[in-house]
Order: C-alpha cells, then structure tokens, then sequence
C-alpha cells in the first residue's frame, strides 16, 4: 500500500467525507457508487484494448541502461 502523510490524509478527508482508512476499505462497488453519489454521474471504463496501458515504451524498446550494463561496459574497457 502506498505511503500517504497525515496531512494527505486531513485533506482527503475533508474534501471526500471519507477517512482515508474508508476509502481504502471500499470494494470496487462501492468505489463506484460512492464516486456517483459525489459527481451525479456514474464513471465510464474503457474496455477497448488499445487504450490500456502497456507500462514504460522507453523499457520495451530497450532504451533503459540498468546500471550493471553501465558496470558491465566499464568493466570491457579496462580488460
């Protein structure tokens, strides 16, 4: 679970009406029911599988150095 500050949490809490230890125990309906009690509207979910995301393109296409490829170069350059 993520780390969220005391001061984070007052914040939430007065803005939703909700602690935050609430809102984390909410099940996904209840998320759902609760966000259309608050805006009027019930949320929409794209379900088209080329709108989802696919995590970091910069990592799928290799464009990342970790640093034991940085050592790993190093290390050919003094052998």
């Amino acid at each position: 679970m993520a780390m969220i500050s005391e001061e984070a949490k007052k914040v939430l809490e007065n803005s939703l009406g909700l602690s935050y230890e609430q809102l984390c125990g909410l099940d996904i309906h209840e998320e759902i029911a609760f966000v259309g009690s608050k805006t009027g509207k019930s949320p929409k979910f794209i379900h088209d599988p080329r709108k989802i995301g696919r995590g970091n393109p910069l990592l799928a296409q290799g464009k990342i150095t970790t640093m034991e490829e940085i050592n790993r170069k190093i290390d050919a350059l003094h052998t």
